[in-house]
């Protein structure tokens, strides 16, 4: 189950009228080196009932005379927030400068050259987990590089993002400050059962809730000081890789708002001897980013439990 506490916005944000006097990151003008143009558009996030969405363009034009293939770089304005999964971006060339991810993309889904004279344009997505505010906010950091396999590292502009208030003002933004640290823990959520139909496995269910608005990929649960004969399985929902005694936490879009709680189960095996079933096990959330970073208060990240039917009840 996927809930959360306290109060949310509702999508009808999105309807509210915009002002129009507004200060903070800019169109940036397109930036030309020598035979090439780069464009990289305005990135107004808009609330919505999860944190503030919002696009900007980015255009490679090939004003030279000679035919050319191209690609770019991107760095995100606010940590955590690009959204790679619909473009074709490389998660393995990737690295992090300030704590804004770095990422290399095609601009397409195949290498394809540009003839003198043509563009390609992408939109390029960006999702802010935050909780809405009154007032406008804006953060810079980001920029665009465009390369060519003839001429290398051919332009590059700079660009932030804007985030648009709940009453729809753009005037006065004041920074945004996004959490550096997060703020993950994890609780028991009801007895120890059987898994149905699970020849005997037992069902552990928990329940995580992440506060604040520190940037995350998702999250990891680890089980360690398993007796002997109990193996963790999988998570119940099953969705996401296990490996060893760990799994990814199956929640839907891998990363939480500030406030959301995510509820799911532990499928693990009962001990071989039944004695130790009484034995208490340790069961670790863990928050994934780069870099890796401490907890803001690692006491609640960790929960004990007996395998036995029962337990905790």
């Amino acid at each position: 189950m996927f809930k959360k506490t306290g109060t949310l916005l509702t999508a009808a944000l999105l309807g509210l009228t915009a002002t129009v006097a507004t200060t903070g990151p800019a169109v940036a003008a397109p930036v030309r080196a020598g035979d090439h143009t780069l464009s990289v558009g305005r990135l107004i996030l808009s609330p919505t009932d999860r944190g503030y969405q919002g696009s900007v363009s980015v255009t490679v034009t090939n004003t030279g005379s000679a035919t050319d293939y191209f690609h770019y770089k991107l760095r995100e304005p606010v940590p955590g927030a690009f959204q790679r999964d619909d473009l074709n971006c490389d998660m393995f060339d990737m690295r992090v400068e300030q704590n804004r991810r770095v990422f290399n993309c095609a601009l397409t889904d195949t290498w394809v050259e540009l003839a003198p004279g043509q563009s390609i344009r992408n939109e390029l997505d960006f999702h802010v987990l935050t909780d809405p505010r009154r007032y406008p906010m804006s953060m810079n950091g980001g920029w665009v590089e465009a390369y060519s396999t003839n001429g290398g590292l051919v332009a590059r502009t700079s660009f932030g993002a804007l985030f648009r208030s709940t009453t729809g003002s753009l005037i006065r933004p004041r920074p945004y400050v996004q959490d550096a640290q997060p703020d993950a823990s994890i609780r028991l959520d009801g007895p120890v059962t059987e898994f149905p139909g699970g020849e005997g496995n037992l069902r552990v269910p928990v329940t995580i809730r992440y506060d604040g608005d520190a940037p995350h990929n998702s999250f990891w649960v680890q089980a360690s000081s398993l007796p002997a004969g109990s193996v963790f399985w999988h998570t119940d929902p099953a969705d996401g890789p296990v490996g060893g005694s760990g799994a990814l936490v199956p929640v839907p879009g891998l990363r939480l708002m500030p406030g959301e709680e995510y509820s799911f189960a532990l499928v693990i095996s009962p001990p071989t001897d039944p004695a130790d079933a009484t034995k208490l096990i340790d069961i670790e959330v863990t928050t994934d980013w780069y870099p890796t970073t401490p907890d803001v208060d690692p006491s609640d990240n960790v929960v004990r439990t007996a395998l036995a039917v029962g337990a905790n009840g």
